[in-house]
């Protein structure tokens, strides 16, 4: 039997985020890895405080769970943690290593939890059992011979955060502070980019304030496969009128409408809640060309309104300088509507910042249509972006790692701390930075 013919088929899917679906799938999982009882008892605490946190992902614990506090990708993380398959020695006697290293990942997950330490034996190319005495003896002699100070000691994301933790105790006992985990690769681009931006290592929101924003921008991160009880959050959000706007090369399910499975109302009226109020598909690496283009919306609608009008609408015949700025005109005009004087938080970046005015240069020195085409947005699109932003007092700026997982991680980092300086959204209640990681470790 091949790999291929074991992989269960791929249908599409029209539905929203959560709802039946989640719930049939939470019910399948416990059953499939044969733990239809032990499953449904652990779920009940998981994320709680009389439990533990769940090995899918590191979105906190709320100070008031819900009577479920996890998803659907959490139940499948803990069937198969939990899982009573089992890949004894047997199983290992019939395959080879090389047949094994051609089979998929899903299938190598599916034989279930190893039984004994392995050692792979190049006679016979195959993993042999190795008494648990013989294991612990032979990696304590290798440690032993190490400089501890030269020893990384490595965890995976499937590491939960209560071993994580151990280990940790294990690593500064044994005298090695070297401890990388999949995130630091996840958010490398974060600890390098805030700390520059904004003198903090780490994203500077907290969960409170998802309850004080008034707009949130959603930047590459797809919460219904990371993070979905984020769903919860976001939710909640819209419903006292937030307003979401998303930034994803993908058009996720989970950014566009959501059926709380928790929610009995939705569940039997299949009632939906739109979570994005605008959804703009960048380019695969367009994100810092349409961060740039909402930023140069706002600085040169501030133009405007700082100055008359005229020097920057039009030129010395009157004619326009640029067609397109009608559009920016009106945007200004929107502002002082509103009875605002700057579009940007002056104040702020006087006494917070450095650097704006070479910011503000290049910002006003990129063309519309550069940034169209590198963004795979409209000029319009842009300055819609913009208007919202500057029509909120308090923006949350969340971003994940479509952002830093990439070649320029560091400057896409760089690029949304900028859009949040520039109105003075960091440090104070519902305006803050918040990068989603991934791992349910990172905090061990």
């Amino acid at each position: 039997m091949t790999s291929e013919s074991r992989r269960s088929p791929r249908k599409p899917y029209g539905g929203p985020a959560g709802g039946w679906g989640s719930a049939k799938s939470v019910t399948a999982i416990t059953v499939q890895e044969h733990v239809p009882l032990k499953g449904p008892k652990l779920l009940a605490v998981q994320n709680k405080p009389e439990g533990y946190m769940c090995v899918s992902c590191a979105w906190a614990k709320p100070a008031k769970t819900h009577p479920l506090e996890f998803c659907e990708n959490g139940a499948k993380a803990t069937a198969w943690e939990v899982t009573s398959r089992r890949a004894g020695p047997d199983f290992f006697e019939k395959h080879t290593l090389g047949e094994l290293e051609r089979w998929a990942d899903h299938d190598l997950e599916e034989q279930g939890r190893l039984t004994h330490p392995m050692r792979w034996d190049a006679a016979t190319d195959r993993y042999l059992p190795v008494a648990w005495s013989e294991a612990f003896a032979e990696i304590g002699r290798e440690l032993r011979a190490l400089d501890p100070r030269q020893v990384d000691l490595y965890t995976s994301g499937r590491a939960s955060l209560e071993t994580s933790y151990m280990y940790q105790l294990f690593a500064r006992m044994y005298g090695s502070n070297n401890l990388p985990d999949s995130s630091n690769m996840c958010h490398e681009s974060s600890s390098v980019a805030l700390p520059e931006s904004i003198g903090a290592s780490v994203g500077t929101a907290i969960l409170s304030d998802f309850e004080n924003t008034d707009c949130i921008f959603y930047i590459a991160q797809n919460v219904g496969t990371s993070s979905p009880r984020l769903l919860h959050d976001l939710q909640d959000a819209v419903n006292r009128g937030v307003k979401i706007v998303t930034f994803n090369l993908l058009h996720e399910r989970g950014l566009e409408r959501f059926v709380n499975p928790q929610s009995p109302v939705q569940m039997l009226t299949g009632k939906e809640t739109k979570i994005s109020s605008e959804y703009y598909q960048v380019n695969n690496g367009g994100d810092i060309a349409a961060l740039f283009g909402v930023c140069k919306a706002l600085i040169e609608a501030d133009d405007i309104l700082k100055a008359s009008g005229k020097s920057i609408v039009a030129g010395e015949d009157g004619k326009p300088k640029d067609p397109g700025n009608a559009a920016m005109v009106a945007f200004a005009a929107s502002m002082r509507a509103a009875d605002k004087k700057h579009v940007l938080d002056h104040d702020f970046i006087n006494q917070h910042t450095t650097g704006f005015e070479e910011f503000a240069e290049a910002c006003r020195g990129h063309r519309w249509e550069e940034l169209e085409r590198v963004s795979g947005l409209s000029r319009d699109q842009m300055m819609q972006a913009a208007a919202t932003y500057a029509n909120a007092d308090a923006v949350l700026s969340v971003y994940g790692m479509g952002l830093t997982q990439h070649l320029m991680g560091v400057q896409n980092v760089h690029m949304v701390c900028n859009l949040a300086l520039l109105r003075g959204n960091i440090g104070k209640p519902g305006a803050n930075i918040c990068a989603v990681r991934g791992h349910s470790n990172v905090q061990g």
